[in-house]
């Protein structure tokens, strides 16, 4: 029944696929949920139908080499979390892990929801190590190409860094960013000392802030710098172009969401490292499969949560997560279909009610 309604939905969509592999889509998701993993062969064994698992496996295969654009789920995933006119947060950052003497690198943009980091647009970098600032234009020119009309802030790590990738930046309307920076490096205040970033921070007491307007960078550009002290660990750099200067440390605190989606999306969730796929096309398609399966749990979770609210522990945290509490959900609903056949029409309209 769900499997059903999923191709019902869908099909009355606008959603650029044909009807073949919106049917294998539509079994493809649940078989993720239910499995919890990504290997091909294991989804094979729990996609319904009278064929083979041998048939089942390759028909897996043609799907992930057939050059589908993950664009597609890209565009659901916007229609169904961007409100007009209501501010977005993205996370840039790399994953990393190796498949025998395969490394598998990827460079991945993620929308913050709940939390957690949606991702929209992931490229595979073909190599180990860092991304190229060619290469995170390519993806900043890509997810905003679906944001247009939004005002957004970027949220990135010290691998970020760069003159010519702070220059492109600057360049995007309705873009913000708050990008931590190295240690290492030297600026010029707005009285025009040069200061050493390391020796600035160094003997500040534990916990102190202080902002800092029109600091030139890379002796030319000229940004806003928030350098604050924690209690533990090294001082935290903070560079952008958004004048409120007192919300920039809470905004560079959901830069972890996209951690948080790294862990769903391998660990604790659908196993991304269990993977055989190595072609970059087709690890990116798979990452636009499992942002929308990602997207579904958190919704359903969301879901759950409002109408019985999770417990919170003594240590401040939820009991379980809103992805654990949907991920349990959902596939309660697929392993036990008898009787319910209308909670399984309301988990999908949950996800697609905006197609």
């Amino acid at each position: 029944m769900l499997i059903h309604t999923l191709k019902t939905t869908l099909g009355q969509a606008t959603f650029g696929l044909s009807r073949h592999r919106i049917d294998l889509l539509c079994k493809l998701l649940p078989a993720l949920i239910q499995t919890r993993t990504v290997n091909l062969r294991t989804l094979a064994c729990a996609l319904p139908g009278l064929a083979t698992i041998d048939s089942q496996y390759r028909r897996l295969q043609r799907f992930f080499s057939s050059g589908l654009c993950p664009s597609v789920f890209t565009q659901l995933i916007v229609d169904k979390l961007v409100v007009a006119g209501q501010p977005m947060l993205l996370v840039l950052d790399r994953t990393h892990w190796q498949l025998g003497q395969t490394d598998l690198n990827l460079l991945c943009l993620g929308l913050v929801f709940q939390g957690v980091s949606i991702p929209l647009v992931s490229r595979s970098l073909r190599r180990p190590g860092n991304s190229h600032t060619r290469e995170r234009k390519q993806v900043m020119r890509q997810a905003l190409s679906y944001l247009k009309g939004s005002t957004c802030c970027l949220l990135a790590d010290r691998e970020f860094i760069g003159k010519d990738w702070f220059r492109f930046l600057l360049g995007q309307r309705e873009l913000t960013f708050v990008i931590r920076i190295r240690c290492t490096g030297r600026v010029i205040l707005d009285d025009g000392q040069l200061r050493d970033l390391a020796t600035m921070t160094r003997y500040w007491r534990r916990g102190a802030t202080c902002t800092f307007y029109n600091v030139t960078l890379y002796q030319s550009l000229r940004l806003n710098l928030v350098a604050h002290r924690p209690r533990k660990g090294d001082p935290l750099l903070l560079i952008t172009n958004r004048d409120d200067l007192d919300q920039v440390i809470i905004a560079y605190g959901h830069r972890w969401s996209i951690e948080t989606a790294f862990g769903f999306l391998k660990s604790k969730g659908f196993h991304l490292e269990q993977t055989r796929l190595t072609q970059p096309d087709r690890l990116v398609l798979l990452i636009g499969v499992l942002a929308l399966a990602l997207l579904w749990c958190l919704l359903i979770g969301l879901q759950q949560h409002r109408q019985k609210p999770i417990p919170i522990k003594k240590h401040g945290r939820r009991a379980i997560s809103l992805f654990r509490l949907g991920l349990d959900r959902l596939q309660q609903l697929i392993c036990n279909p008898e009787g319910s056949a209308k909670k399984q029409r309301e988990a999908v309209r949950i996800l697609l009610s905006c197609t």
